[in-house]
């Protein structure tokens, strides 16, 4: 049982890496060449935490959307929202 909470660790924070290591040293350099009135890092700051508001806002409402978009009931729970 230990074991398995480990790998299940692993694999989280791998998942949850991966995306810094592809897409950072791209929002590096386009912050670098960035001429905002506002600085260079702020409108990027900004731009990622939209996209994580709006992911975070996905990931609550997963099984009403999926819902939505036709999943069948007995793959459906009975309570609505987080």
């Amino acid at each position: 049982m230990v074991a398995a909470g480990v790998q299940f660790g692993w694999a989280l924070q791998l998942s949850l890496l991966t995306p810094y290591i592809q897409v950072l040293p791209c929002v590096r350099i386009w912050s670098d060449k960035c001429s905002s009135k506002y600085g260079r890092r702020r409108p990027f700051i900004l731009a990622g935490s939209l996209m994580i508001l709006v992911a975070v806002t996905i990931i609550g409402f997963s099984a009403d959307i999926g819902y939505l978009l036709g999943d069948a009931d007995e793959d459906h729970r009975n309570f609505k929202g987080t």
